[in-house]
């Protein structure tokens, strides 16, 4: 059989490629978790069950999917020193899905979670070459590592200076480039850049919700009186989760994906226009009752002028999303694409080919609404 470390099995792209390995007969699954205890550990797993439509005592969870209490950040993965020594004899492949996606933290703190976890991981992937069985680790970037470059990234190794919009970016491309000098010492492995990771394109389910939907908050005029960025041009690169997964899952099972790099996103050709989103974001939120109000489009650089002045004059709710504006701006300057013929190619070839845009967004957006709404009622 096959046995899967996964890391990040309980976030966005890890619980649902945690799920994809489940649906393998001949694969185990080890998740690291980060919990408090065995007792918060269980607590954890039942709601990745719940997640899944699984119930925890289901005899594939039971028999093939295998938690561990640990941290990423911490040596030897934060785990009991003879399960790490006993997992690293047994596992035959490693995925690092592991992440903070907060954008605005201190970079030490960012630092701690992007490259310290990656070291680690690596030094667990030099444990488990000591043995016959490892095959092959698969790390998780991101598109961010381009940071604030304009232009389209090609499905390569960055070697120019460039700087970051927010922590994040920064310490994922430093990360980026340490797994990268392991990769050329020998280490048999594949990096994936997703862009901004959206809901599953079939039913638009998602474990947590992350930097798309509350950009979706923005763009909708909601939560700022109508002031929204005026867009021009610019493009916002979207990729549903199970497209990711799908493609992590098959890029673990392939030989022919050692030593790549893929982009895991729309591209150039399928991202969807500002404009045009936030046209779609309205008509979804509307259409699910939302009184919105009219749209008053500003230039981003206004905005960040006037941005101090406004949120002493708007109620507080409306300040705090305010002040989470400059985050989200920052996606819209400069102008950046990336490259995927090369990824979509390899994977169309196996069966995995990204949906269109247009085909799952509305469902991505109803389902974000309908679990806000009910989580609204319950808190009431």
């Amino acid at each position: 059989m096959r046995s899967v470390l996964l890391t990040g099995g309980t976030g966005a792209i890890g619980s649902v490629l945690a799920r994809c390995l489940l649906e393998e007969p001949d694969t185990r699954v080890h998740l690291l978790v980060r919990a408090r205890s065995h007792a918060h550990l269980e607590e954890r797993l039942g709601q990745l069950c719940a997640f899944w439509g699984i119930a925890a005592g289901d005899e594939r969870v039971a028999r093939r999917v295998h938690g561990l209490v640990g941290d990423v950040t911490l040596p030897e993965l934060g785990m009991d020193r003879r399960d790490y020594h006993r997992l690293a004899g047994e596992v035959t492949h490693v995925i690092h899905a592991a992440g903070n996606v907060k954008l605005n933290r201190p970079l030490d703190e960012a630092r701690r979670s992007a490259v310290e976890s990656a070291a680690h991981v690596l030094s667990f992937v030099e444990a488990c070459g000591n043995g016959s069985r490892f095959q092959k680790l698969e790390y998780v970037s991101t598109v961010g590592v381009a940071g604030r470059t304009p232009g389209t990234l090609s499905e390569a190794p960055i070697t120019r200076a460039r700087e970051f919009h927010n922590s994040y970016e920064a310490a994922k491309a430093e990360a980026e480039v340490f797994v990268l000098d392991a990769m050329a010492g020998g280490v048999t492995a594949t990096i994936h850049r997703p862009s901004m990771v959206v809901g599953d394109s079939h039913d638009g389910k998602i474990i947590q919700f992350q930097v798309f939907y509350h950009l979706c908050e923005v763009l909708s005029g909601a939560r700022t009186a109508g002031v929204v960025p005026d867009p021009q041009d610019i493009q916002l690169d979207i990729i549903p989760v199970d497209y990711v997964a799908r493609a992590i899952q098959m890029s673990s099972r392939a030989a022919d994906a050692s030593g790549r790099i893929f982009h895991l996103c729309a591209g150039p050709a399928d991202a969807p226009r500002i404009k045009a989103l936030t046209q779609r974001v309205r008509a979804v939120f509307e259409a699910s009752g939302k009184r919105l109000p009219k749209l008053r489009p500003v230039s981003p650089a206004l905005i960040l002028t006037l941005l101090p002045f406004a949120t002493k004059l708007v109620p507080a709710k409306m300040a705090r999303s305010l002040k989470a504006l400059p985050y989200f701006l920052a996606y819209l300057d400069p102008p950046q694409a990336f490259a995927n013929v090369q990824t979509r190619e390899f994977f169309s070839t196996k069966g995995v080919d990204a949906p269109p845009v247009d085909s799952y967004l509305d469902r991505v957006l109803s389902y974000y609404l309908s679990r806000t709404r009910s989580q609204r009622m319950e808190d009431s």
